[in-house]
C-alpha cells in the first residue's frame, strides 16, 4: 500500500537547489568586485600614477647606479691617502731594525774604518744608505767598498769619493741594504753623525 499524502501540494526537498543557487550568486559578486577593481585602476587617471611610479623608481635605480660607479671608480681623498701614509710610516719605523742594520755595518767595516754618519733614503727593494766613513788611507776606502759588496745584505755599493782630512781620510760611499727579514722604513733619514751601535 502506498503513502498517504493528504496535502494538496506534494511536499518538495529544496533546499540543496537554493543553496547552490546562494553560493553561485555569491560567487558571481565576488568576481563582479574584483572585475570593477581592476578596471578603476585601468583607469587613465590610474593607469597614468602607476606610470609615473614606474618613471620615478627607474629613475631611483638608475641614479643609485650612478652613484655606486661613481663610489667605486673614484680614488680616495688625497687627506685620506696622506694619513694613511702617515700610519704605514710609523709601522714601518717600528717594524725596521736598526739594531740590525749596525750590526750588519759594525761586521762589514774593515779595520781602521770607522763610521762617522749615515744616512738612509727608502729605495726600490730596500734602504739606500749613504756612508760617511773615516780611514787612513785610500786602500781603506776599497777596503770598505770590497766588503760591503761581498756581503750578502748590501747591494751595489759604490764609492761616492774620499778626501783628505785632519783626521785621516773621509770615505763616502753609497749602498743598498736590504735585508730579508727587515721591513724598510718610508721615512726620512735620521741625522747624520750617528756611529755604529748608536740609535738613529
Amino acid at each position: 500500500m502506498g503513502a498517504l499524502n493528504l496535502a494538496q501540494r506534494p511536499f518538495r526537498n529544496e533546499r540543496l537547489p537554493t543553496l547552490l543557487l546562494l553560493l553561485g550568486c555569491l560567487v558571481l559578486g565576488v568576481l563582479t568586485l574584483r572585475h570593477a577593481i581592476v578596471a578603476r585602476n585601468l583607469l587613465p587617471g590610474r593607469a597614468m600614477d602607476v606610470e609615473r611610479e614606474a618613471v620615478e623608481l627607474e629613475a631611483e635605480l638608475s641614479r643609485l647606479r650612478a652613484e655606486a660607479q661613481r663610489l667605486g671608480g673614484d680614488a680616495q681623498p688625497p687627506a685620506a691617502l696622506k694619513e694613511w701614509a702617515a700610519v704605514k710610516e710609523l709601522v714601518d719605523r717600528r717594524a725596521f731594525s736598526w739594531s740590525r742594520l749596525f750590526a750588519d755595518l759594525e761586521k762589514v767595516l774593515p779595520a781602521g774604518v770607522h763610521l762617522v754618519g749615515i744616512a738612509p733614503q727608502a729605495g726600490k727593494g730596500g734602504l739606500v744608505l749613504a756612508l760617511n766613513a773615516r780611514g787612513r788611507e785610500v786602500e781603506d776606502a776599497l777596503a770598505l767598498l770590497e766588503a760591503l759588496q761581498k756581503d750578502p745584505h748590501f747591494h751595489g755599493a759604490s764609492l761616492e769619493g774620499y778626501a783628505e782630512a785632519e783626521a785621516g781620510l773621509d770615505i763616502q760611499c753609497r749602498v743598498m741594504y736590504s735585508p730579508e727579514t727587515a721591513a724598510v722604513p718610508k721615512a726620512g733619514p735620521p741625522s747624520a753623525g750617528g756611529s755604529v751601535g748608536a740609535a738613529p
